[in-house]
């Protein structure tokens, strides 16, 4: 009796030690989390292919198709800020989405950019001519503030201008920066074929981490040390084959979400 209190026992102790992450879903597009303020916390894909944005219950039962209208010769690249009450009080779901598009010269290439903002009946609310990045920031005494970074590639230097707009007072964030403290940009050009840049821009009170960038079989092939609270990494690419990579950034333990690059001839 006591051989099997003390094989119970050790049983019992080792039994968090074999605990393993659980297989839920497989979604065939790229997927992140948001908190809506009705429906609660939700997955959500964005569909390159299609122009659409999934969103899906945490059972990963489609709850809602989104339209995301792109122009043509565009190439859909990123969707933050899946929400309800971030940019305005009504009952229906935002979103803020960029698109690219790649735009030869008689010597060489640039990319052109474009953001916009939409409701989930497609209805564009705000376009952003130029704007290849976007971010919300909870400041002490004005409430949210909304970013959008331009960028004009098509001179040399290239230009930049950012805009600031003020979000309603009761704004509620989208829980993508909840989840991922760590504010990581689409990189661009995007598609790339020698170098690119991408916006990371730190939490609070931490002032380092390390940019990762990843083939699809996980093998790491670059790392870049960030070191300031705000910075755009700069990464040369043309030793890099044709193809998909991913990137994030960690710091403190902390991983932000993954985001794809394209790699050209």
């Amino acid at each position: 009796m006591r051989t099997y209190s003390l094989l119970f026992t050790l049983i019992m102790a080792c039994g968090p030690l074999l605990a393993q992450p659980l297989f839920e879903n497989t979604y065939s597009e790229s997927a992140a989390i948001c908190q809506l303020e009705s429906a609660g916390e939700a997955y959500y894909t964005m569909d390159v292919i299609n122009k659409q944005c999934h969103i899906y219950t945490l059972d990963h039962t489609l709850f809602k198709t989104i339209p995301i209208p792109t122009p043509a010769d565009y190439y859909l690249t990123d969707i933050q800020y899946v929400s309800e009450k971030l940019f305005n009080g009504d009952n229906l779901i935002e979103l803020v989405y960029s698109y690219t598009k790649y735009v030869p010269t008689t010597t060489s290439y640039y990319y052109t950019y474009e953001t916009r903002l939409i409701n989930e009946n497609g209805t564009v609310l705000l376009t952003f001519p130029g704007a290849g990045y976007t971010e919300v920031v909870e400041t002490a005494q004005q409430g949210k503030k909304f970013l959008v970074y331009e960028y004009n590639y098509a001179v040399i230097p290239y230009q930049t201008s950012t805009h600031v707009y003020s979000l309603p007072e009761s704004a509620t964030k989208s829980a993508d920066d909840t989840y991922s403290p760590i504010g990581l940009g689409q990189a661009f050009p995007n598609p790339a074929n020698e170098h690119v840049s991408i916006p990371v821009v730190l939490p609070s009170g931490v002032t380092r981490g390390t940019l990762e960038l990843f083939d699809l079989n996980g093998r790491k092939l670059k790392t870049h040390p960030v070191s300031q609270t705000r910075q755009n990494i700069q990464i040369t690419t043309s030793d890099l084959m044709p193809g998909t990579y991913l990137y994030h950034v960690e710091s403190n333990q902390v991983r932000s979400s993954s985001k794809k690059l394209v790699i050209t001839d």
